[in-house]
């Protein structure tokens, strides 16, 4: 049994909780950070409890990078974090998805999505660094997404905020080198958009060159290999069934 800990910021729900699991049912013990979902943060406290793990549920909210060190310090004090608990890695999984395009633009909407999806995770991440032991070695894993490599219109804010997320990567994998290794992980098309009919998602979702349809608990698994191969850093690895060798003109919402 692995006792050491991840943080799980977003890890309440979709592709965060699908993380969440993976690393319970590998043996990690689990930090579930939530902002506002926390009878979904239950819910995965009670799904890893029954796979034998421990976890624990922090509520943050990281609209303010200012208090990632004290986000970090909370996660390690529920759980109880010390020289036989530490907290060994970081999946910054949390993210807003606003639509706007290049009519509707504004610096308000841009930033909040660079404070949210960009700043935070890199503010985050530097903090946990500092919190290993000079001989300890630790491991983050952000999440891109598959518009970077074929973007589109659509949702200008929030994939400018992941551009900037992947530069944050390399370059700190770059700089945290050899104590902590920053990888990412670029998911397709995997669920529902809120409020998007259930028809419409199993319509679209198989639409792609592999023609199969990306499941969360894959894209989870691809966040803990790159969380365990010791001589993986500065990688993105997609998990989209091909998808971004597709040319879209719209998000998959409006097709």
């Amino acid at each position: 049994m692995n006792e050491d800990w991840v943080l799980v910021t977003g890890g309440a729900k979709r592709l965060g909780r699908a993380v969440a699991l993976e690393a319970a049912a590998q043996g990690w013990n689990v930090v579930i950070h939530y902002n506002a979902s926390r009878s979904a943060a239950d819910e995965t406290l009670r799904l890893i409890g029954a796979a034998g793990a421990r976890a624990v549920a922090l509520e943050a909210d990281l609209s303010d990078p200012s208090q990632a060190d004290l986000v970090i310090a909370r996660a390690r004090a529920a759980a109880g974090a010390g020289a036989d608990t530490p907290i060994r890695a970081l999946v910054n999984c949390a993210a807003i998805f606003e639509w706007d395009d290049a009519a509707t633009f504004t610096p308000e909407a841009f930033r909040r999505h660079m404070e949210i999806n960009a700043l935070a995770p890199t503010a985050l991440s530097l903090a946990f660094a500092r919190t290993l032991d000079d001989d300890a070695r630790g491991a983050v894993v952000n999440f891109l997404d598959f518009k970077l490599a074929s973007p589109y219109p659509d949702h200008l804010s929030y994939t400018l905020s992941k551009y900037a997320l992947a530069g944050a990567t390399e370059m700190m994998a770059r700089a945290l080198a050899p104590r902590v290794r920053v990888n990412a992980v670029a998911p397709g098309y995997v669920l529902p958009a809120p409020g998007q009919p259930a028809a419409d998602h199993a319509r679209l979702h198989a639409q792609n060159p592999l023609a199969h349809g990306v499941t969360a608990e894959e894209v989870a698994s691809a966040a803990l290999f790159l969380l365990t191969n010791k001589a993986v850093t500065g990688q993105t690895i997609f998990v989209d069934s091909g998808l971004r060798f597709q040319s879209h003109d719209r998000d998959f919402a409006f097709r």
